[in-house]
């Protein structure tokens, strides 16, 4: 919640009246209700920041990320997955019949299907201790961002099924390139002309943080009370040019 898209819901979530509890390893701006330090690197940081958190929960913005370099591919994909799927079970039994979870994922992660054995197997582990081992275990089949968010994307449609009982919804979002912190690390890695030139959205432009908040709360409201299981591509039509 403290930049990029996170700080936009943030920001959009509040001024919809509602009650936001922010999680984040860098400081909060946004006027929320309150503010908790979380390393999703590290169970125990995530232990303890859900101990804060109040015992009923109606909406989960799951929109921590790292980029890949200059951090690890350990750490990308323990904050981006690991750490993600961990703070979800954990706030699960609080989100009563009707809420949602909701996460950001990327259209860097839409070749999931193609990579199903290495995305099932760590989505398969039990929890955030059995994740981290796996990745230690299987460094090559790990490349960090583009693996982290291939597997947001399998879990969210795995587990969709399996709140059906329970009436939680549970989607993700797909952004095309935003203007967010995130996206110089990008440029630093492939190049700004590279990630223009295959990546631009087809009207030409970055999005704005704002543009991936709204689907986001939008995904999360009873406005989309019956959807469920669903990656939602917000790229002004960059998969459907691609495809």
């Amino acid at each position: 919640a403290a930049t990029g898209m996170g700080a936009a819901v943030a920001r959009t979530l509040v001024d919809l009246g509602a009650e936001v509890h922010a999680l984040d390893v860098k400081p909060v701006t946004a006027p929320v209700a309150q503010a908790t330090v979380v390393d999703l690197r590290e169970r125990a940081s995530i232990d303890a920041a859900v101990a804060k958190l109040p015992a009923h929960v109606d909406r989960l913005f799951n929109c921590a990320g790292l980029p890949g370099p200059p951090f690890s591919n350990l750490d990308t994909t323990l904050v981006n997955f690991v750490g993600l799927r961990h703070l979800t079970e954990a706030l699960l039994p609080r989100i009563p019949s009707g809420g949602a979870v909701a996460s950001i994922t990327s259209v860097a992660g839409m070749g999931w299907q193609k990579n199903l054995d290495s995305v099932k197997a760590l989505c398969g582990t039990a929890d955030f201790d059995a994740g981290s081992a796996w990745l230690e275990a299987n460094a090559e089949k790990n490349n960090g961002y583009l693996f982290s968010k291939q597997c947001i994307i399998f879990y969210t449609k795995a587990r969709s099924v399996e709140l059906v009982e329970r009436e939680i919804r549970i989607n993700c979002l797909s952004p095309a390139p935003t203007d967010t912190p995130m996206l110089g690390s990008f440029h630093a890695q492939v190049s700004k002309d590279f990630l223009e030139k295959h990546f631009l959205a087809p009207i030409g432009r970055n999005a704005t943080p704002e543009e991936m908040a709204e689907p986001l709360v939008l995904l999360n409201s009873d406005a989309a009370r019956f959807v469920s299981g669903v990656n939602l591509m917000v790229d002004w039509g960059y998969v459907a040019a691609v495809e």
